[in-house]
């Protein structure tokens, strides 16, 4: 029994130890801020995603968000890159599939997000955003008019008939 209690009294610290967690890493930290605060402005939580832009930022990505909801449907969101330049800037990529309601046409636009450390307890801010790549009109942007087919004459194939 002795022995039982004197390899619990030097086990227990031991096991103690190994429950303590290494703090994640700035790319998981980042990484896991981007995809809450883009899955919030998906479904409108646009209230928790404020908490997390830099200053001078707020007006133009609500502006940027103003149709979604009301004229632009977001399907879906995929984080699809992260590059960390050092431990206070990363860049992330994020893939939105998103159809206009006055439409039945899926698009696909990449935007780049540009996050900044910060000393507060989220650690990471939004500093700037762009489309870099897919469908124009994610942000309310001007599209481009469909182009009109060429016109081309009435045609006829040569026809025979069989008697």
């Amino acid at each position: 029994m002795r022995r039982l209690s004197a390899l619990l009294l030097v086990l227990a610290p031991l096991a103690a130890a190994t429950g303590c967690f290494a703090p994640p890493p700035p790319s998981q930290r980042v990484a896991d801020i981007a995809r809450e605060v883009n899955l919030a402005t998906r479904f409108g939580r646009m209230d928790f995603a404020m908490g997390h832009l830099a200053d001078g930022t707020r007006a133009h990505f609500t502006r940027r968000r103003a149709e979604w909801g009301q004229a632009v449907r977001i399907l879906d969101l995929e984080l699809t890159g992260l590059n960390m330049k050092d431990s206070e800037h990363a860049t992330v990529l994020v893939d939105v599939q998103w159809t206009r309601l006055d439409e039945s046409t899926l698009n696909v636009t990449r935007i780049e997000q540009e996050w900044r450390g910060t000393t507060e307890d989220d650690g990471w801010v939004l500093a700037r955003e762009r489309r870099v790549g897919g469908d124009v009109g994610l942000f309310g942007e001007k599209r481009p008019a469909p182009a009109e087919p060429e016109a081309h004459g009435d045609v006829h194939f040569a026809s025979r008939t069989i008697r």
